[in-house]
């Protein structure tokens, strides 16, 4: 059992926000963006468990949603990051991992409530790569969130999304989980124990 949960790494994010606003610069906007922070911290603090086993293999089941007959069985110890299920999603496709990466917990969203066009239309509960900086908030990152540290009982399914350019998208659904055996090594993990389909070339050649 891992008792420590995620934590996001925010900095000095809400001293600066609370000082501009007190300032009186672009005061509308900012509120709306601590409004969304403190909703994905709220709604990502649910997803978590403290109860999950760090030991255990975690078996997935990762659908290519291009070609539903794609797909990779991946087993991945929950002591080990969603950075390590990325990696290995994006080598069993025989791709170069060259690009970012995200994940979402499905069918939760807050639909924004200001009117200022700089908005999207939703706040989803989404973690990403390492060096991502594309959201007006901290999130969390995938290298900090431990494979069994999601509750899968509430949240069996996960999106994932590799290359926000070509917009590679899979579906993951939580299988199960098995107990380690004496003859297995973590170093043997993760792994891909079963598959379906061959991948699409990750830079088609057109003509």
């Amino acid at each position: 059992m891992i008792k420590d949960l995620p934590k996001i790494e925010e900095g000095d994010f809400r001293e600066v926000i609370n000082s501009a606003i007190a300032e009186g610069r672009h005061i509308d906007y900012l509120q709306e963006v601590l409004k969304n922070y403190e909703w994905y911290e709220k709604e990502f603090a649910k997803v978590f468990t403290a109860n999950g086993e760090p030991t255990a293999v975690y078996i997935f089941r990762v659908t290519y949603e291009r070609k539903p007959k794609l797909w990779r069985e991946i087993e991945i110890l929950g002591s080990q990051n969603f950075e390590k299920l990325a990696k290995m999603i994006v080598s069993g496709m025989k791709w170069n991992y060259d690009h970012m990466h995200g994940f979402t917990i499905p069918g939760i969203e807050k639909k924004s409530e200001s009117n200022l066009e700089f908005f999207e239309p939703s706040t989803l509960l989404e973690f990403f790569a390492e060096g991502w900086e594309d959201d007006p908030f901290p999130t969390y990152k995938s290298n900090e969130i431990k494979i069994c540290q999601i509750d899968y009982l509430k949240h069996p399914i996960l999106d994932f999304i590799f290359d926000f350019g070509d917009g590679h998208e899979f579906q993951i659904i939580y299988k199960g989980t098995r107990a380690i055996k004496s003859s297995e090594k973590k170093t043997m993990f993760p792994a891909i124990t079963d598959q379906r389909g061959i991948a699409p070339k990750q830079y088609p050649v057109y003509r």
